[in-house]
């Protein structure tokens, strides 16, 4: 009776230890599947990049190539869209957007991709660090900068709508995603209109008497807490006038955005 009784005492004993050892098993599993999906980044769009969530901000560029770009020129906006790209944080869209001489044709982003990530700050035990890197060089830098040369090669144009494009850039790029994050404009440009609706080489012009127009009715947008970077191309002396940085920053005011920041580009 006693044997028995220290056989069912031993038997307890391993089956409490059994259960124990389970029990610590199931809480480490548990925890490592919690601790997985806290630290588990979202997935991206295969084609955009953008996280599924959709764009975490968005840089719009415009380059206008309705003059051509002399040596320095090409030279320095090599410089400056090598920044753009490298400096744009990791879930921002970027829209690349040509202006020329038929700005018709150019209605929709020549390129748009999210910045999916260099993956230099991702953990090993939740992410496939060398891929990421491979993904970010392979299909977000490399196809950015193989358009470098495109967006700025052109011959002249006899117009440059300007204030034509950027409505379209609100409606197909702006408007069209509505991201909850920062919105930046980028414009590299000589800025000066030359169209049906204002022709800024012909004698004095300012925001004011444009404002009052049909055309600047038609032309309306809505930039809301957009930032504005100017960067002027300096090929024409009316390039360098309070005349042109005036007309820009009213029209800013008008469309809601942020002052711009004004730039030159170099030649």
């Amino acid at each position: 009776m006693a044997r028995s009784s220290k056989i069912r005492r031993r038997k307890n004993r391993l089956n409490i230890i059994a259960t124990a050892l389970f029990i610590c098993f199931a809480a480490t599993i548990v925890g490592a599947a919690i601790w997985w999906a806290m630290n588990r980044k979202p997935g991206i769009d295969p084609q955009t990049l953008c996280p599924q969530s959709g764009p975490r901000g968005h840089q719009v560029l415009l380059v206008d190539k309705t003059d051509a770009f002399n040596t320095a020129q090409k030279a320095s906006f090599d410089i400056f869209f090598k920044e753009l790209i490298e400096s744009t944080p990791e879930g921002y869209l970027i829209s690349i957007f040509v202006l020329g001489d038929d700005f018709k044709n150019n209605t929709k982003p020549f390129l748009e991709l999210c910045n999916p990530g260099t993956g230099n700050d991702k953990n090993e035990l939740t992410d496939n660090v060398k891929e990421l890197q491979q993904r970010y060089r392979k299909h977000f830098i490399g196809p950015m900068l193989t358009v470098s040369n495109d967006l700025i090669n052109s011959q002249s144009a006899k117009e440059s709508p300007i204030l034509e494009m950027l409505q379209l850039i609100s409606l197909h790029a702006i408007q069209l995603h509505k991201v909850k994050g920062e919105v930046n404009l980028f414009i590299v440009s000589d800025m000066l209109q030359n169209s049906r609706a204002l022709n800024m080489y012909k004698g004095a012009f300012s925001f004011e008497k444009y404002e009052q127009s049909y055309q600047a009715s038609k032309l309306w947008v809505d930039f809301s807490n957009v930032n504005i970077h100017l960067y002027l191309v300096n090929n024409n002396p009316k390039t360098l006038t309070d005349e042109l940085t005036n007309f820009w920053k009213a029209y800013s005011k008008k469309v809601k955005a942020n002052e711009p920041t004004i730039n030159m580009i170099s030649g």
